[in-house]
């Protein structure tokens, strides 16, 4: 979703860790922490690029939420 919105946004397994990419920002995680990966890309997504897609998506759903969804919930 973030890449049809036309932002940079990768993540690679090598040599046992997660690699992660938006653009300039970067982050590297064990294999072990997929959740905490995308939980940082989700982040990373809603703060750096509001205007796309999925970060209005975010704001909809956190506005129905009652105002606030915390990364990394479940």
């Amino acid at each position: 979703m973030l890449q049809a919105d036309g932002l940079d946004a990768e993540a690679r397994s090598v040599h046992g860790l997660i690699e992660v990419h938006l653009g300039q920002h970067h982050a590297t995680f064990p294999a072990t922490q997929a959740q905490a990966a995308a939980d940082w890309l989700a982040q990373c997504a809603v703060i750096h690029h509001p205007e796309a897609g999925f970060s209005k998506l975010w704001f909809m759903l956190a506005d129905l939420a009652g105002g606030v969804i915390p990364f990394g919930s479940r």
